[in-house]
């Protein structure tokens, strides 16, 4: 899967399929938060859009931290240093809101 960010929009591709974009207009929530795999611990970033679909990628996308670092450039988060909550969140922590829409 590709997902990259962009200027006015995320854009989502699985392997040959037709690329999806997502305006910034579109996003009402970002949050982040952590499920147990047994193995190990992944992190997801969900994206709750306007019309009541919700994009999620997990921290083994191959440019996740292009993507996370990029998200700051384009949503003005209400959580102050997010991206530091980020890295210190925790399985037992519920979800870590990083943008809501106003």
């Amino acid at each position: 899967m590709l997902f990259s960010v962009g200027k006015d929009h995320l854009v989502i591709r699985h392997d040959n399929e037709a690329e999806i974009l997502i305006e910034w207009e579109d996003i009402y929530v970002v949050s982040y938060y952590q499920i147990d795999c047994i193995n190990s611990v992944l992190g997801y970033l969900a994206f709750d859009l306007t019309y009541g679909e919700t994009i999620e990628i997990n921290d083994n996308v191959e440019n996740w931290e292009q993507v996370v670092e990029d998200l700051e450039k384009y949503l003005p988060s209400q959580v102050n240093d997010w991206r530091a909550s980020l890295r210190n969140w925790s399985i037992h922590d519920d979800e870590l809101l990083i943008y809501q829409k106003e």
